[in-house]
């Protein structure tokens, strides 16, 4: 930097631009700062300050005496009457009295007395009498804000002084009119707020009322619908009575239900659901115990309980639906169904035991059967009776009863029959007793009740033939091995001999 930009020049308090602070600055704010420093202004001035320093003369230029010398040549007939007609609406408004509008014959001086004393009350008039810097800077609004080459006493002329007091009156009635446009602004305002909020809150309000109506018919006819779904579900129109063939409806009642919430239909569609839903649920948890409906609209039916059925796992919150002939029903259906159950096991129980007692039975004939065989071992020789057939110690007589000895797989032989005593038709030990028993097994006879008849005796071994108490032929048997033959398909057919 050359010698010359170090010296700055000195305002009436002695300050310069510091050669320090330059070198933190742009040339753009060096030369601002200098401007500043010639200008007066000090740090701790403020923004109006600095710039009344700045633009002396053009503040100067906006002095009250400065623009009131442009008003000498006003002509104000025009505005006069301007303002005595705002006066009259005013008045007629009820924003100033109609005295107050009528008094024409007040003096200049009255007026501007009067005036003069309000627009000292106002801010607003206040800041009109002071003219501000324009260009966009901030316009000062109190006279102490300002740095004047005249007091501020200057501003009000002498009343003796009859220019300088018509131009005053000129400048109040300016601020007087003023302000009676901006309180006839702001009312005309507020009336067409007032008007336009009133007409939306009309218009809502309307719209309200005819959305709540259109909804309160949808509710009512949805409800209406509910009902009569309701009703379906009864047998009498006084819906004491089920109809069981509509409980696979009560998903579409629910969905019925659904579309009257946030109605005041709701509450009640909800209490009658809750109850219907209740008592078919107790009559299918009963019904489900039998193999078909024990209860069917509301009557008792006759119906099996099913096996292994168990009426305790039915929880008692259940069966307590509130309907007093509905509890009562079910509690008959379940006593009925317990019952069937107790005679069920009872019935078993007898079978069982007479199964049981059979059995024994037939293994204590057996073995007496057997005991008798065995003592009688090669002494039992056939008898022959008055028809011709042979009966064994173990079985029994039965006279006049044709048997079918045709049907012998074993021919007769008269001369081995007649010899009784040949130890070849005695039975082995347990063979009479497994073939009576196989025979027992398979049906053919009960007990000891058949006939045995002598038939042949081959290769030293005697046959005989088994017959039903009837003289029905069942087979012919070995009775030294115990095999034997009949005609029945399916069994063995080949003779072992």
């Amino acid at each position: 930097m050359s010698e010359e930009n170090k010296n700055f020049d000195v305002n009436d308090d002695g300050q310069t631009l510091d050669i320090d602070e330059v070198k933190g600055m742009t040339v753009g704010e060096a030369v601002r700062k200098d401007s500043e420093i010639k200008a007066g202004v000090k740090e701790d001035d403020g923004i109006l300050d600095k710039y009344i320093k700045q633009h002396r003369e053009e503040v100067d230029s906006q002095k009250f005496e400065t623009k009131l010398s442009d008003m000498d040549n006003l002509d104000t007939a025009a505005l006069d009457n301007f303002i005595k007609k705002q006066r009259e609406e005013l008045a007629s408004s009820g924003l100033i009295s109609a005295e107050a509008a009528s008094s024409e014959k007040m003096s200049s001086q009255e007026i501007d007395s009067k005036e003069e004393e309000k627009i000292s009350e106002t801010p607003q008039a206040e800041a009109l009498i002071v003219a501000g810097p324009e260009d966009n800077h901030i316009a000062p609004t109190r006279y102490d804000q300002m740095t004047w080459d005249e007091p501020k006493d200057q501003f009000l002329a002498s009343d003796k002084q009859e220019p300088k007091k018509k131009k005053k009156l000129i400048v109040i009635l300016i601020a007087l009119l003023i302000l009676i446009l901006s309180l006839i602004f702001g009312l005309n305002a507020f009336k067409h707020a007032n008007s336009s909020q009133s007409k939306t809150n009309t218009s809502t309000s309307n719209l309200a009322s005819s959305t709540q109506k259109s909804l309160s018919k949808t509710a009512k006819a949805d409800f209406k619908d509910f009902n009569d779904a309701y009703k379906k579900f009864f047998t009498d129109k006084e819906m004491t009575t089920l109809k069981n063939s509509q409980f696979s409806e009560i998903g579409n009642l629910e969905k019925s239900l659904k579309k009257l919430e946030d109605t005041s239909y709701y509450a009640d569609a909800k209490t009658k659901f809750d109850d219907l839903k209740k008592r078919i649920n107790a009559i299918q948890a009963v019904n489900a115990k039998f193999s078909t409906e024990a209860i069917q609209d509301g009557k008792k039916q006759a119906a099996t309980v099913k096996s292994g059925t168990n009426f305790d796992d039915i929880k008692s919150e259940i069966l307590k639906t509130g309907d007093a002939k509905l509890d009562g029903l079910l509690q008959s259906v379940i006593s009925d169904g317990r019952k069937q159950l107790s005679d069920k096991a009872k019935a078993d129980k007898e079978r069982a035991d007479k199964e049981a007692q059979a059995k024994a039975d037939q293994a204590t004939q057996a073995a007496q059967a057997s005991e008798n065989n065995a003592n009688a071992g090669a002494s039992v020789a056939p008898n022959t009776s008055t028809q011709g057939s042979l009966i064994a110690s173990a079985g029994i007589a039965v006279n006049g009863v044709a048997l079918e000895r045709d049907k012998s797989r074993v021919p007769y032989n008269s001369s081995a029959i007649s010899d009784s005593g040949n130890t070849a038709w005695a039975f082995n030990a347990g063979v009479l007793e497994r073939i009576v028993a196989t025979a027992q097994a398979r049906g053919h006879i009960s007990g000891n009740n058949y006939i045995l008849e002598p038939v042949n005796i081959v290769n030293g071994n005697g046959y005989y033939n088994m017959f039903t108490p009837d003289g029905t032929y069942l087979f012919s048997i070995n009775c030294k091995t115990g095999y034997f033959v009949g005609n029945a398909k399916g069994r063995a057919d080949a003779l072992d001999y």
